[in-house]
């Protein structure tokens, strides 16, 4: 039976307001795992020398811990890449020739005052090119309740992604900010160029969550060159390989341009392959080969 990989909902709402909130997305045991290998993660960066600093960025206000090459230091986030109740959203938004780019994991600790300013994910590079919301985007998996205003909850400008957003202005000078109410479990899909800060965080819990990031196959990636280390690949399943940049023994840069093979099989895999998306691309890729064959 044929399926749409969005509903015509999401896809309005995705156009319009610039973000999609996937509730319940990650069941109970999902996140307790999760949690629990994400606790383990704060307790070594915390707890005296770490080898791993270079991988950590905050927002310069020492009320947060934010880890980005997630995957190296939690091998538990291996799981979250191609979910199976987000990454059929994420294929219907980026399309099936799309990569990991990278992963970051965040502790937002109690504070009254906001934790992040409002600021886009673009920078120059992206802003002043084919940025549109096709190009990358990032989900938000989080781990624990922000489900009352002023609870470390990530807040958006609905619409912003049409816009021209300044580069970062002060929580407090953004014009009724939305600030999203979340559950343990749920999933929070945005394109880099909204508009988003992090609230004031009110109460005695740290909000914990994750980001990953993707973006067609011609983006660079920001957790590593070409392809993680050796040990992350090596324990991924061949869809998350590929995801990770990995194209097999016969491997040229202009991979990314071209025609690959067995791309859609890799990522359609079993539960999307019957999506009426799935049917359009795997047409439109029998065409492109045989374009090549007949010159």
């Amino acid at each position: 039976m044929t399926q749409d990989l969005l509903t015509e909902a999401e896809r309005r709402q995705w156009a319009s307001l610039g973000y999609l909130h996937l509730r319940k997305a990650l069941n109970d045991d999902d996140v307790i795992r999760t949690r629990e290998a994400l606790a383990a993660v704060e307790h070594d960066f915390t707890s005296g020398d770490h080898h791993g600093w270079a991988d950590v960025f905050d927002a310069g206000n020492d009320r947060d811990l934010s880890i980005t090459n997630g995957l190296k230091w939690c091998p538990e986030l291996d799981r979250l890449v191609d979910h199976p109740n987000v990454f059929g959203k994420i294929v219907g938004l980026l399309g099936p020739y799309l990569q990991l780019l990278g992963s970051e994991i965040f502790f937002r600790y109690p504070s009254v005052e906001p934790l992040v300013a409002f600021h886009t994910d673009q920078g120059p590079s992206l802003r002043n090119g084919a940025a549109g919301p096709s190009v990358q985007l990032k989900a938000q998996f989080f781990l624990t309740d922000v489900a009352t205003e002023n609870s470390g909850n990530f807040a958006v400008v609905p619409g912003s992604h049409l816009q021209t957003f300044p580069g970062k202005i002060d929580y407090r000078d953004v014009d009724r900010p939305v600030q999203i109410r979340a559950h343990a479990g749920d999933v929070v899909v945005f394109p880099l160029a909204l508009g988003h800060g992090v609230a004031p965080n009110d109460t005695e819990t740290t909000r914990v969550s994750v980001v990953l990031r993707f973006g067609q196959l011609f983006c660079r990636p920001v957790d590593y060159w070409t392809t993680p280390e050796p040990a992350i690949l090596a324990r991924q399943t061949p869809r998350r390989r590929r995801l990770l940049g990995d194209f097999g023994a016969r491997t040229r840069p202009g991979d990314v341009y071209g025609v690959i093979p067995d791309q859609l099989d890799l990522i359609y895999g079993e539960e999307w392959v019957d999506s009426t998306q799935a049917a359009k691309d795997f047409a439109e890729a029998r065409r492109a080969l045989d374009a090549y064959q007949v010159f």
